[in-house]
């Protein structure tokens, strides 16, 4: 068994006994290993239309009902989709790039001009720190 396959499933104990048997780590440098892989891990199995609306609901403040939503749109466990929508709204999760990237104006702008007015304020808010209104008040000023 693999060490993602087990994060994926939300087994985070036995991934953590299969990194100390495999690196010889440390309990404590092993929990941290684990830790550290569970927002890529959990992303993977994360449509991208799905990710869209975690965020849209993060920016909203919407916590407990994007976690709802990813557990219905996808097949991980409670757990796992808690620890899934944390690890967006720390930003250990990646937005997908828009537009080949460029910065967060550009990426932001893209969304608008795609007529997904939340992603471009929940990008906003994911990449700054911003609360929703400033966020909102950012996108709007764009150009």
């Amino acid at each position: 068994m693999r060490v993602d396959d087990l994060i994926g499933r939300g087994q985070y104990i036995p991934a953590i006994k299969l990194v100390r048997e495999a690196t010889g780590l440390g309990l404590k440098d092993a929990k941290e290993y684990v830790d550290g892989l569970k927002g890529e891990v959990l992303a993977r199995q994360v449509p991208p239309e799905v990710e869209a609306k975690v965020r849209a609901l993060i920016a909203e403040g919407k916590v407990k009902p994007a976690v709802a939503m990813v557990r219905v749109e996808t097949a991980l466990v409670r757990q796992a989709a808690k620890d899934y929508v944390d690890a967006v709204q720390k930003g250990f999760v990646a937005p997908p790039p828009v537009d080949g990237g460029g910065t967060l104006a550009d990426r932001a702008r893209a969304f608008r001009r795609a007529g997904d007015y939340e992603s471009a304020v929940a990008v906003v808010c994911a990449e700054t720190g911003m609360g929703r209104d400033e966020a909102m008040r950012f996108v709007e000023a764009l150009r």
